[in-house]
C-alpha cells in the first residue's frame, strides 16, 4: 500500500510521519522523509524561492519512491509537487516546460497512491530552519491545495482523506482507513 501525507508547509506532516513510524502495525512499511528537506540539504532554494531545478528534483524523488516501494508512507506526494509548482509558476519562478512535465507526471502517478491524507493548516507555524514561516505563503499554498483537491480525477478522489486534530487523532484516522 502506498500512502501519502499532503498539505502546505507546517501542517504536521513530518510529525505525523514520525508518529506513524513508531506504530508496530506499520513496521513493514518504508517511510520516505520529506523530499523538500533533501533538496534543501543539497544547497538549493525551496519554498517561495523554488525554481525549475528544485521542482524537477522533487518530482524525480517522488517518481523514485513510487517505483521503488510498494509499501510506503511518504511525507509529501506528487500532489504536493504539483501544488507548489503551480504556485511557483504563477510567481514566474518556474518555466512552462517544467510546469508541463510535472503536470504530466502528476497525471500518471497520482493513481499509484492507495491513500493521500490531506492535512489543512490548524496550528501556528513552528520554525524548523528549513520550511517557510511566512503565513501568507502557507495560506496561498493551502488555497492552491483546496483547488487542486477539488479537481482530482474522480478515480482518485475517494483515495483523498482529509484529517485533522491532534497527532494521535491523525494516527488513529490513518490506521483506521488503511485497516491495520
Amino acid at each position: 500500500m502506498r500512502i501519502g501525507l499532503a498539505g502546505a508547509q507546517s501542517v504536521g506532516k513530518t510529525t505525523l510521519l514520525n508518529a506513524l513510524r513508531s506504530e508496530k502495525s506499520l513496521k513493514d512499511y518504508q517511510f520516505c522523509d520529506e523530499v523538500t528537506r533533501w533538496v534543501k540539504s543539497l544547497g538549493l532554494e525551496i519554498n517561495e524561492q523554488g525554481n525549475d531545478r528544485t521542482q524537477e528534483l522533487i518530482m524525480m524523488k517522488h517518481v523514485y519512491n513510487l517505483h521503488m516501494f510498494t509499501k510506503m508512507i511518504t511525507d509529501r506526494t506528487i500532489l504536493d509537487c504539483l501544488v507548489y509548482t503551480i504556485y511557483l509558476r504563477n510567481k514566474g519562478m518556474v518555466s512552462a516546460a517544467t510546469m508541463d512535465r510535472i503536470s504530466e507526471h502528476y497525471r500518471i502517478l497520482i493513481n499509484q497512491y492507495d491513500y493521500i491524507f490531506f492535512i489543512r493548516p490548524e496550528f501556528e507555524i513552528v520554525p524548523d530552519g528549513v520550511r517557510s514561516i511566512d503565513k501568507e505563503f502557507q495560506s496561498e499554498i493551502a488555497d492552491t491545495f483546496e483547488q487542486a483537491v477539488n479537481v482530482i480525477p474522480s478515480e482518485v478522489k475517494n483515495k483523498v482523506v482529509v484529517i485533522g486534530g491532534s497527532v494521535r487523532e491523525r494516527v488513529e484516522k490513518v490506521l483506521e482507513k488503511i485497516n491495520v
